[in-house]
């Protein structure tokens, strides 16, 4: 006998549990409803309940398969998305599926499957589309059908979601229930399912559960299948409840999620305090995992107990990634981030400094590329074809020696166990692509969680929405009232007017996807005991995105100002503190807004270079960290050169031709086996011919550029190249001097070229730049601390005898072979070098001088400040943190 019961509130099932006998009686809950307060009544009667007390319908229905059908296996949905993707690989040109078509074939698999394992339905269906004009998701539909029949007829597997749908087709003179059977699906219930109950019904009572709220008209599809089938059954009204009418007060708004946290918290805290026992209080959402690490550390530092488990994905462990990684890592697919983790987890590997490790392997095109390093070859070079086809247990063999090779994986077995034994249970032995067992292994580790740490079973529960129906609390408070957590989007690819027609004509299983059972459920549980029931909602998420009130939310609550929190245990915790003056993490915060300065002295700081000196004045914290903490950056190694090495390989190039012109030996043979040479001393593109060839060439035709343009130069000036500069300041007299003073710094630099007229005794130095774009106009030197040209300068004056003057010091910029940048002397630079007289570079002696002179006093200013020790984040203009290498480290006050 089939029996409806019309519910208009939670509190009426409950009273029905009064009904329910566990020695004689089955109640059939959905999957994500909780067991636990049902089992609970069986317990508080007979002490004990049976297997078949109480069931989630999932069980359910993989009984009967287990009965009707013992050759099909139920696996998961993650395997039958890897089916499919093999379907694709075997047949996809055949029927013309591209693999971007997977996901949507995989959708359509899902959607189509409770018509298509019904024995009528797709007859039906064929019958209806052939009188209808061609519509979109028909191809969808037809490819579903091919996949599927595979999937569940030859290899013989089903998912868990279609069970019910699969035992239409199956033999139901078996199919009976010697138990009275209590259905409470709410909105979950599906036309199928009711199928299925409706046939139990002929044989055993049948009682459902039908909630019929006063709100019902805001779901009309979702509880269609109760109404639709009322003819055969009885329809009884339960027991009238006490009703309850939400007050706006009762919706809070708050500005953050954070908020929500603290405002729940210290409200739970105001109850405790009133002499409200805390099992019966209740903190519920249907994002509870996100809310949990930060409502954690608020429950524990407030002393308030709890029941939550603590749980984490099975691929954030760190073993479990470091199994991935090394998976990656024997793939063509082979990255730097997979490398990283899998070297470095070894100790023994931390002989390899990271930063040349970083350099080495932070690009990679091809795996190739591993062969930079002799140990990453060994360790890594164990490539596995991705596309080779493999059958399962061949794979976990494969998985079962990879994990042996991880550093912690003997003291971890107990992961490997649960991700072993899943990965059994959810799949079948059939040979597919590795690739594809892979990405089956990610996506049963992204779903399966392990508990981390357990709770005492007292105190506070703490649930997710569709765990809190039965719960018999008296204090609730509902944190997440977002419209991103209840209304998510849903496409379906069979539009909902042909769904409403197909449904309605034909009763064909087709569920529409436009309603959310979340909403509903919420709106349900929220009419238990509403008086003592808070809800609120947030306008911005922890990581400050904004975000929506949900309906629900607004449709109680339009308009309402900002809640502010009450206090908690952690803010008094933190007043205390700083009213102490030990508050630490205060005194940081001061550090973070108005900058901080420490003062640090070393004899590394005694010997300076000329970007030493420039880095210290435009930013303290710059030479602190590359001279100071020694932090390097090194050229990471790719298919294109980096700067720096372009500049090296430039400047050795040039000293090279100078070399062979000035001897008469240049020649394009010569200079490609220079620069053959070059490219074994700096190790570059190694078994990368092609590449090089490339580069090579590019490095050629540079030179014959160099010496058409220096051949003639050359006959008038003698050039002289990579000369090493030495000088000091004498911080007490505030000049430079040649000889070390008793207080005052190194200077060590090192001079591309210095050219000396061979006639006329001056000299002039050259700085080759790729370009002018890091380069100022000599009138913002100082202002903007470029003082390489200038030390240069000072350095020569004091070195060179005093019959040879210093008359220039010019940037070489070799991509355009420009000259005409830095300083020289006004009369060389118009009637030698030909510069234009409103070209800035020219000076006379008095207008060098004056600079030369302003130069020593800004740096006698700068280097006081470094004897101190004084260093700070407060660079002298806020742009060049753009480009600074350390960025990320300095925390100065506009980088947090």
């Amino acid at each position: 006998m089939l029996q409806f019961i019309n519910v208009s509130d939670p509190n009426q099932i409950k009273a029905w549990l009064s009904q329910y006998e566990p020695l004689t009686d089955t109640w059939i809950v959905s999957d994500l409803k909780s067991k636990q307060e049902i089992q609970q009544e069986a317990l508080n009667r007979h002490s004990f309940y049976t297997d078949d007390a109480i069931l989630r319908v999932s069980d359910f229905w993989r009984l009967w398969i287990r009965r009707l059908e013992p050759t099909l296996q139920v696996v998961s949905s993650d395997f039958i998305k890897t089916l499919v993707q093999h379907f694709v690989d075997v047949e996809g040109a055949k029927l013309e599926i591209s693999e971007s078509e997977v996901s949507t074939l995989q959708k359509a698999v899902q959607e189509f499957a409770p018509i298509l394992l019904h024995p009528h339905s797709d007859e039906v269906l064929q019958e209806w589309m052939a009188e209808q004009e061609e519509k979109k998701w028909q191809r969808w539909y037809q490819l579903a059908k091919v996949c599927l029949n595979k999937i569940v007829y030859k290899d013989k597997v089903i998912d868990a979601k279609w069970t019910a749908a699969y035992l239409q087709s199956a033999d139901l003179n078996n199919f009976s229930w010697d138990r009275r059977i209590f259905i409470d699906l709410g909105s979950e219930l599906t036309s199928v399912e009711m199928g299925l109950f409706k046939h139990l019904a002929q044989s055993q009572e049948v009682i459902i559960l039908n909630p019929v709220p006063a709100w019902k008209e805001k779901f009309p599809h979702l509880l269609n299948t109760y109404g639709e089938n009322f003819g055969y059954g009885k329809v009884t009204e339960a027991t009238p409840t006490p009703s309850y009418q939400l007050k706006k007060e009762q919706f809070v708004r708050l500005s953050t999620q954070l908020a929500e946290v603290k405002f729940s918290v210290a409200k739970i805290r105001e109850w405790a305090d009133a002499g409200v026992s805390l099992d019966n209080i209740a903190l519920i959402s249907t994002e509870i995992e996100a809310y949990w690490p930060v409502l954690q550390f608020y429950l524990d530092e407030e002393g308030i107990s709890y029941r939550k488990d603590s749980v984490a994905q099975l691929n954030s462990l760190g073993d479990i990634q470091n199994l991935m990684a090394a998976l990656k890592n024997y793939s063509q697919d082979v990255a730097w981030d997979s490398l990283e983790k899998t070297f470095f987890a070894n100790e023994s590997q931390q002989k390899f400094r990271f930063e040349k490790f970083k350099a080495l392997f932070y690009q990679l095109y091809d795996d190739d590329d591993l062969g930079r390093d002799q140990r990453i070859k060994e360790l890594f070079y164990k490539k596995v074809d991705f596309n080779s086809l493999i059958d399962r247990d061949d794979f976990l063999n494969f998985i079962v020696k990879t994990w042996i090779t991880l550093p912690s994986s003997s003291k971890k077995n107990e992961v490997f166990e649960l991700l072993f034994k899943d990965f059994l249970a959810q799949s079948l032995n059939i040979k597919m692509k590795f690739s594809r067992w892979v990405q089956f292994l990610k996506n049963r580790m992204r779903h399966k969680e392990v508990t981390v740490a357990r709770t005492a079973n007292t105190g506070i529960y703490v649930l997710p929405l569709m765990s809190a129906q039965m719960l018999n609390v008296s204090h609730r408070i509902f944190i997440g009232l977002n419209d991103e957590f209840y209304h998510r989007r849903q496409s379906s690819l069979m539009p909902l007017s042909d769904a409403s027609v197909l449904k309605r004509q034909f009763d064909l299983a087709v569920e529409p996807s436009e309603e959310s059972y979340l909403d509903f459920n919420l709106r349900w549980q929220a009419m238990a005991c509403n008086d003592k029931t808070i809800l609120t909602s947030s306008h911005l998420s922890f990581k400050a995105e904004p975000l929506n009130s949900s309906l629900f939310f607004i449709e109680n609550s339009p308009t309402s100002e900002l809640c502010n929190p009450g206090t908690t245990r952690m803010d008094e915790r933190q007043s205390e503190l700083a009213a102490d003056g030990v508050f630490y993490a205060n005194e940081r915060f001061v550090h973070d807004k108005k900058s901080y300065t420490v003062n640090i002295q070393s004899e590394a700081f005694q010997k300076l270079s000329t970007s030493d000196l420039e880095n210290y004045g435009k930013c303290s914290f710059k030479l602190l960290a590359g001279k100071g903490f020694r932090l390097r950056d090194y050229s990471q190694v790719g298919i294109d050169l980096d700067p720096r090495e372009k500049g090296n390989i430039a400047h050795a190039l040039f000293e090279h031709c100078i070399g062979l012109m000035s001897r008469g030996e240049y020649s394009t043979a010569v200079v490609s086996d220079f620069l053959d040479q070059q490219r074994q001393e700096l190790h570059l593109y190694f078994d990368q011919d092609a590449i090089w060839n490339i580069q090579r060439s590019k490095f050629l035709v540079l030179a014959q550029k160099f010496h058409d343009f220096e051949i003639g130069r050359l006959k008038i000036y003698s050039a002289v190249t990579e000369q090493k500069l030495e000088m000091f300041f004498d911080l007490e007299k505030g000049e430079f001097t040649r000889t070390q003073p008793e207080e005052g710094f190194q200077f060590s630099m090192r001079v591309d070229r210095i050219d000396t007229h061979k006639k006329n005794k001056y000299c002039i130095i050259y700085d080759y730049k790729s370009s002018d774009a890091n380069i100022n106009a000599t009138g913002s030197w100082l202002a903007e601390y470029q003082f390489q040209m200038l030390l240069y300068m000072m350095a020569l004056k004091l070195t060179v005898p005093e019959d040879l003057a210093v008359k220039g010091s010019l940037f070489y910029l070799y991509k355009n072979f420009n000259l005409k940048k830095g300083v020289i002397d006004e009369a060389i630079g118009l009637n030698e070098f030909m510069f234009s007289s409103r070209n800035s570079s020219l000076m006379n002696d008095e207008e060098r001088q004056q600079l030369e002179g302003d130069f020593v006093k800004l740096t006698g200013e700068i280097l006081s400040r470094l004897k101190t020790g004084e260093f700070k984040t407060v660079p002298y203009k806020l742009k060049i943190c753009d480009d600074c290498d350390w960025r990320k480290l300095c925390r100065a006050t506009h980088m947090i």
